[in-house]
């Protein structure tokens, strides 16, 4: 008997297991408020540059912005005045300002309503996989990747009314060309003209990554059912390009209302401010006339624009986006 251990007790043992039990759970609480700790770590260590940099180059600016846009301010002067909304108030009476924002509506409707639905034929053409499709994607998209500066100088050239090649094509057809740059409203067209084939090139690339997800088996399957051609199209592929066509509309509103550079270039926001739109005229009041008080609420007009026809697409396109 003395060699041998004394077996502990059933109470022995429960509390023994109780013990451990209750060291188990204060440990696995340790680990986990250790690796929530870690984890919120991690997320704030990712997101904190980003953060950063969005609220120095984007958050500031936009509140001094607004806070501008309460002043009366010469940049010859040092004295900026607080004047409240007078500069809002200015705004809508000023009817170079109403011009500006016409001019800029005028620019963004006649990109959507002609851009976009050409950006889809064409993407619809390079679908096909035709001989040649990637020289053609590659020089339908070339004048995207050209400075708007530059475009504008070669298009400014085209126009041009004595040497410029659109008239003297007009001119084989016994059609004598306007003076293109020079009256109302061919300025303007012409600066749609530039706009249009400047930017037709990008949105044939995202409608054309749009279709090249539509599933195949689903326009077989439509096609073994009767359906023709524009009933596939109808049915099957604008639904499932709905995504694309959405993202399209909101980058093409946004890029056609910040329309400046062909403007600079090419007509100089003439004849008589038919040209000129509305980031445009945030520019020639800035910078051109030194009113920082009507420039920055220009700006402010702007933004609260883009940001109410982007929540009203967002909210629109709850309704017909088909999510894959």
């Amino acid at each position: 008997m003395g060699g041998r251990g004394v077996l502990p007790t059933n109470d022995a043992l429960g509390s023994i297991t109780d013990n451990d039990a209750v060291t188990v759970k204060t440990s696995q609480r340790r680990l986990l408020r250790k690796s929530s700790s870690l984890y919120r770590f991690t997320h704030w260590a990712f997101l904190g540059p980003a953060m950063f940099f969005i609220t120095v180059f984007i958050f500031v600016p936009a509140i001094y912005v607004i806070y501008l846009s309460l002043l009366h301010w010469n940049l010859l002067s040092s004295h900026p005045k607080f004047v409240g909304l007078a500069n809002y108030k200015y705004l809508f009476h000023d009817s170079d300002f109403r011009t500006a924002l016409s001019n800029s509506g005028i620019v963004s409707a006649s990109m959507v309503l002609i851009a976009l639905p050409l950006g889809l034929g064409l993407a619809m053409l390079a679908d096909l996989g035709l001989r040649g499709t990637k020289l053609y994607r590659t020089i339908l998209f070339g004048p995207y990747v050209i400075p708007l500066v530059a475009s504008g100088l070669i298009w400014s050239l085209l126009f041009n009314g004595r040497h410029g090649l659109v008239d003297q094509v007009l001119s084989i057809f016994g059609i004598q060309g306007p003076n293109w740059l020079g009256s109302q409203p061919y300025a303007l067209i012409a600066v749609i003209v530039v706009t249009i084939w400047q930017f037709t090139g990008y949105y044939m690339l995202i409608f054309l990554g749009g279709l090249q997800g539509v599933p195949v088996g689903l326009k077989e399957a439509a096609k073994v059912d009767g359906a023709g051609g524009w009933r596939v199209f109808t049915s099957v592929t604008l639904p499932s390009l709905s995504p694309s066509i959405f993202f399209a509309v909101v980058v093409c509103i946004i890029q056609s209302l910040q329309t400046f550079d062909q403007v600079y270039i090419m007509t100089n926001g003439g004849p008589d401010g038919s040209t000129t739109t509305l980031v445009y005229y945030i520019f020639r009041q800035g910078f051109g006339m030194y009113n920082i008080g009507p420039a920055t609420a220009a700006s402010v007009i702007l933004l609260v624009i883009l940001a109410v026809l982007t929540f009203i697409q967002l909210r629109v396109s709850q309704r017909w986006v088909v999510e894959a």
